[in-house]
């Protein structure tokens, strides 16, 4: 049991450090604090609502999903966290 859970967390892993890339790469040159953490918020480090809306795009591309419209909110997109989240949620509900 204690392997399984140890395998989420590098899933999530993965997960964060793949969206974080792609924000990375979004925001180049134009963020406000080009290096930012997980849970920062991304308006605050300079992403626009057109950035957001790349990034969603990109986030779909990469997973090979489709975020359905009742998460196109505010709250899934506040930060890399929540959009990995959100990620693993889609993910998850794909499976079933």
């Amino acid at each position: 049991m204690e392997g399984d859970a140890a395998m989420v967390v590098t899933g999530a892993e993965s997960v964060t450090a793949r969206t974080m890339g792609l924000a990375q790469r979004i925001a180049a040159g134009d963020a406000r604090r080009p290096d930012f953490g997980a849970e920062d918020a991304l308006v605050d480090v300079g992403l626009s609502s057109l950035d957001l809306v790349n990034l969603m795009v990109a986030v779909e591309a990469e997973f090979d999903i489709l975020i359905p419209p009742t998460l196109l909110n505010p709250k899934n997109f506040h930060s890399i966290g929540a959009i990995a989240r959100m990620v693993e949620s889609v993910r998850a509900g794909q499976a079933a």
